[in-house]
């Protein structure tokens, strides 16, 4: 008898706590779902482009498409290229389902052979909010004619 005295709360204890626990992932779940119901979303097709051969000295730009595919206003707050060789210009805010544009433009002088350069696309995306893109470019010095893409 005292068996059963001690067994029947430790059960009714762990019962109870079965179903705290429950509520509690349930209550977590919906918690979840509410944060991503009004969330912007950072996309892009590619994050990379490769400019193939180019005379040092040219200034090349590429337009990289971007969308926000979330389902509230997407803000880009900055693009920060990590050289001073390159400059950036973008759309600053997406509402849901918009198309935009970050360009990068890079100043190819003083460089020489395969060079990769990156801007980080800073935004109010929490699931991606630090999105890099890449140039990539063979850097060749002299006569454009002796070189053939």
């Amino acid at each position: 008898m005292t068996l059963k005295k001690i067994t029947l709360p430790i059960l009714v204890a762990m019962l109870v706590s079965a179903l705290a626990l429950t509520a509690f992932g349930q209550e977590q779940a919906k918690t979840e779902k509410a944060d991503d119901k009004g969330a912007p979303k950072l996309a892009v097709d590619n994050a990379k482009f490769e400019f193939g051969k180019v005379k040092e000295g040219e200034e090349i730009s590429h337009v990289f498409k971007i969308k926000n595919t979330g389902t509230s206003e997407l803000v880009i707050v900055n693009v920060s290229p990590a050289c001073g060789c390159t400059a950036s210009d973008f759309t600053k805010t997406l509402a849901p389902g918009a198309e935009g544009i970050v360009k990068l433009t890079v100043k190819t002088a003083g460089m020489s052979g395969w060079t990769e350069r990156y801007a980080d696309v800073i935004s109010n995306d929490k699931t991606q909010p630090n999105l890099k893109l890449w140039v990539k470019m063979d850097v060749f010095k002299g006569d454009t004619q002796a070189v053939k893409n």
